[in-house]
């Protein structure tokens, strides 16, 4: 990984087409902006790997008999209610 310095309003060359320019600093956020041709996709971290998470959900209810995709499906859901529930407990009791 290459790790550079940049002030507000310093950029960074990426290639030819793409410029990240740094355009606020506020504590421990960065604002950055990108310019890229519109071709290039450019999107957060954390949005590819739930996309990648769900694709993987997919692949594995496809590959699952009738029966046991709605087993499958039911203990994801049961899951998720149950982090969701602890989630709140956490919060309630703050």
């Amino acid at each position: 990984m290459l790790v550079l310095s940049r002030k507000v309003k310093e950029s960074i060359l990426i290639g030819d087409s793409i410029v990240i320019t740094v355009l606020a600093v506020d504590g421990e956020n960065i604002k950055i902006g990108i310019a890229a041709p519109r071709d290039v996709p450019i999107m957060r971290q954390e949005v590819v790997q739930a996309m990648r998470e769900q694709e993987k959900i997919q692949e594995l209810l496809a590959g699952e008999t009738k029966s046991g995709k709605f087993d499958l499906l039911r203990n994801l859901l049961v899951d998720e209610k149950d982090s969701d529930t602890e989630e709140k407990k956490d919060t309630d009791s703050e």
